[in-house]
């Protein structure tokens, strides 16, 4: 596993980290303690947040992205439970909800790694995440910001970067319902089919995946985590 490095390529020296795990929570409310955390953050007052969670139904697209990528009005939507939002992420649309890990990583990116060499670490933790999840095809694609398995898609990348600070940050498949991805081009790319970690026949323990994803996300941003039981209130 190689770790982000730091501007001159060598290792940053670690950092403290808190990782928290949510229940569900609406994407709006999730938004809203992003933007909070992450003025603590740049104010010196927090060290980096990894935030595990899954998200109500929403589909999302970021600054690069067209409400044209979702193939059902927001009646249609609204029958399933879901909504259509606009994001201030990077990245067009994409889909967040149950049987999906939502990974938010606040980071103070003025200390390092980078912004190229941030995204490239949560795509590579996505992998590595899988591959302890029993699914040894998954295969990073830096260029793409995203996880594939064959050609598939098993996890994606958008974020935000405001005053050098991250928010926002990655959705890892479980096991959700394929029905969700079938509805929208995925990232702009519509010949490119979803997957997850149980449809390759991996562990889809959504507990498993959390834990593999903490430990792949603080090694490779050469973080030392804490567990938190909560956010900072």
């Amino acid at each position: 596993m190689r770790e982000a490095a730091g501007v001159d390529g060598r290792a940053p020296a670690p950092r403290q980290a808190l990782v928290t795990r949510s229940d569900r929570i609406g994407y709006i409310a999730a938004w809203d303690e992003q933007r909070r955390l992450a003025d603590l953050v740049r104010a010196g007052e927090c060290p980096t947040v990894i935030w595990l969670l899954e998200h109500d139904p929403v589909y999302t697209y970021g600054r690069h992205g067209t409400r044209d990528d979702l193939f059902v009005d927001d009646d249609a939507l609204a029958a399933l439970g879901a909504m259509c939002l606009a994001s201030d992420r990077g990245g067009q649309m994409t889909w967040h909800g149950p049987g999906q890990v939502t990974g938010y990583v606040i980071m103070d990116l003025r200390r390092g790694p980078g912004v190229r060499r941030f995204v490239e670490a949560l795509v590579d933790a996505m992998t590595d995440a899988c591959h302890a999840c029993g699914v040894p095809g998954a295969a990073s694609d830096h260029e793409r910001m995203g996880t594939y398995v064959d050609g598939r898609k098993i996890g994606s990348v958008g974020i935000r970067v405001a005053e050098g600070v991250s928010t926002h940050g990655l959705g890892l498949n479980v096991d959700p319902d394929p029905a969700w991805s079938a509805r929208m081009s995925a990232c702009g790319a519509p010949d490119v089919p979803a997957t997850s970690i149980a449809a390759e026949e991996g562990t889809a323990d959504r507990a498993m995946v959390e834990q593999a994803l903490a430990t792949a996300l603080a090694a490779r941003l050469h973080l030392v985590p804490t567990e938190s039981p909560r956010l900072l209130g």
